[in-house]
């Protein structure tokens, strides 16, 4: 639930409201908020940031990256502080906000924007900006956990002797609106549209007629499909100016609501965006091209787009061509299209489908535990978006709910790919292969035999060399009893991977079971060079040998993973 309009009133301060960002893309929130506040953003100012190399690569500091922005805990501290202290650190954050209006490159920037509001956290301005520079460079999570810092601030201000009250009671109601202003964009970017809608309410209680509070929300409106207000937003700016391009903006949201995709095209077509909000107005207009496949309009609008990004013409905001989540008709290659990113993994601009499909590949293909760790949470936030922006879009569902699944979050991951099945039959597209398999993995987890194995078959038709799907279909089939069905199945899975242990394993344990002690040992030995950290394939491999010493049967196990 989002703000009231009662918690910006002064004096009046209300609770706190918790961004969803701050869980990190919806849970996958691990990655943020591991370093102390203060001394990681500082860091991150005094390297630097972001350097080219080459004049084609900005390459931030690990620092930058891992520093998380404070909390209204770091706020309260803050103000328990000496005074001494206090006017020390003012004069410091005052001293690195114009270095950070300085400064050239963006990493930089980031970094002493955000050391400025750590240095002086009760200061919203000082938020304010870090929160911008944060969001220019694709950053949601940070972005909006220091716009949450910001609105945190703005209500110390009502506090009875609060250092920054003397700014006067105008100030607190700008600054109010400022923050609720940008706390409605935000969500609004990230298709949250009831969040955006509280918080463009909270800016019209404190300015009732402001023209950027009626903007947002005609806009959040459009999305709702709320057709009265729509059209009286729409009918008020124009009154206040008959060249609004936000009222055409709100009118075509409103008809891509209701699934007037023509309509809403019209809308846009010869529209030019006002300059501070270009960025956006161009990226929802060539999103809407994009759903209707009108490809050169895409490509163009994405540019304009991106050339309005604060990062335009630095060696930080980079241009890729990469394949869409969607297949093309009939199943042939998915359309590629551009995407800008910001340090080479945040989404700026450009279809947000192909940002999500490079996102998983980084997932998929990460060479350690911290970079699985952050492509799994870029992947869930911008599938996530795709979600609230198209329900039940199958491919959405199979990024995210495979990101779960393979990040232990097993209930979730199995709900988003049964939806992924369950919408590809009911678009009346082919079954996908990785789902089925990772469906039945799940489900064998569960111990759902009966579920599992229509699942895992269905899977290794449709990819007879999808090695895993083959392992596990061995262990479901020698759970029912058929046993040379698992054999095969198993056999199956180590002629395409024969570098996998499981698979090794779990034949051994079928021959071990059976009495052939040769086959074991051999299965059994193949898995423990794979696997050496595993100490149960010793202790097995030494009870066959004293079984074959003695001439007595082996020892039995069931197949496991």
């Amino acid at each position: 639930m989002g703000p009231g309009p009662r918690q910006w009133h002064a004096g009046r301060p209300g609770r706190r409201f918790r961004s969803p960002l701050l869980r990190a893309a919806e849970g996958l929130d691990r990655y943020a908020r591991r370093r102390g506040v203060v001394s990681a953003l500082l860091l991150a100012a005094a390297a630097g940031g972001c350097a080219a190399t080459a004049g084609h690569e900005c390459l931030p500091d690990p620092a930058l990256l891992d520093a998380a922005p404070a909390d209204s805990l770091v706020i309260d501290r803050f103000l328990r502080g000496e005074a001494v202290g206090m006017a020390a650190a003012r004069s410091e954050a005052v001293g690195l906000r114009r270095r950070a209006g300085l400064a050239r490159a963006p990493g930089e920037r980031i970094g002493l924007a955000a050391a400025a509001a750590a240095a002086a956290p009760d200061d919203p301005d000082l938020w304010l900006e870090s929160a911008a520079a944060w969001r220019a460079a694709g950053d949601d999570l940070r972005g909006g956990a220091a716009l949450d810092a910001a609105a945190a601030a703005v209500r110390r201000l009502n506090d009875v002797g609060a250092p920054l009250g003397a700014r006067g009671a105008a100030y607190r109601r700008g600054v109010a609106l400022a923050t609720a202003l940008a706390q409605a964009w935000l969500h609004y970017d990230r298709a949250e549209w009831a969040e955006a809608d509280d918080w463009a309410r909270a800016a019209l209680a404190l300015e009732p007629a402001s023209p950027a509070a009626l903007q947002v929300r005609g806009l959040v409106q459009g999305r709702l499909g709320q057709t009265t207000r729509v059209f009286a937003i729409a009918d008020d700016l124009r009154r206040r100016d008959i060249f609004s391009p936000y009222a055409r903006w709100m009118l075509a949201a409103h008809d891509e609501s209701l699934g007037r995709l023509r309509g809403a095209l019209g809308q846009f077509l010869d529209l030019t965006p006002h300059p501070a909000r270009a960025l956006e107005c161009y990226r929802d207009m060539a999103a809407l091209a994009e759903k209707l496949g009108e490809w050169a309009q895409v490509e163009r609008w994405y540019v304009h787009s991106a050339a309005a990004s604060p990062l335009a013409g630095t060696p930080c905001l980079s241009r890729v061509m990469l394949p869409r989540l969607e297949p093309g008709p009939d199943g042939s290659p998915p359309h590629q299209l551009p995407v800008w990113l910001a340090f080479g993994r945040h989404y700026v601009t450009g279809s947000l489908s192909a940002y999500a499909r490079h996102a998983f590949a980084g997932f998929d293909t990460a060479a350690s535990a911290d970079e699985r760790e952050l492509w799994a949470g870029l992947t869930v936030n911008a599938a996530g978006i795709l979600l609230r922006r198209e329900p039940e879009s199958p491919w959405a569902l199979r990024v995210r709910g495979l990101v779960f699944a393979a990040s232990g979050d097993a209930g979730q991951g199995l709900s988003d790919l049964r939806r992924a099945a369950d919408a590809l039959a009911s678009a009346g597209l082919p079954p996908d292969a990785r789902i089925e398999s990772e469906l039945g993995r799940l489900l064998l987890a569960r111990e759902d035999i009966a579920g599992a194995l229509p699942r895992l078959r269905l899977a290794v038709d449709l990819d007879p060399a999808a090695a895993a799907a083959w392992a596990d279909l061995g262990m479901a089939l020698a759970t029912t009893g058929d046993a040379a069905g698992a054999l095969e199945a198993l056999g199956r899975a180590i002629d395409i991977a024969p570098e996998r242990p499981t698979a090794w394993y779990n034949r051994g344990l079928l021959h071990l079971r059976a009495q052939r002690l040769d086959e074991a040992e051999h299965d059994l030995g193949r898995a423990a060079a794979l696997a050496p950290d595993n100490q149960d394939i010793p202790r097995l491999l030494q009870q066959i040998r004293v079984a074959r010493s003695r001439g007595t049967p082996g020892p039995g196990r069931e197949p496991g993973p």
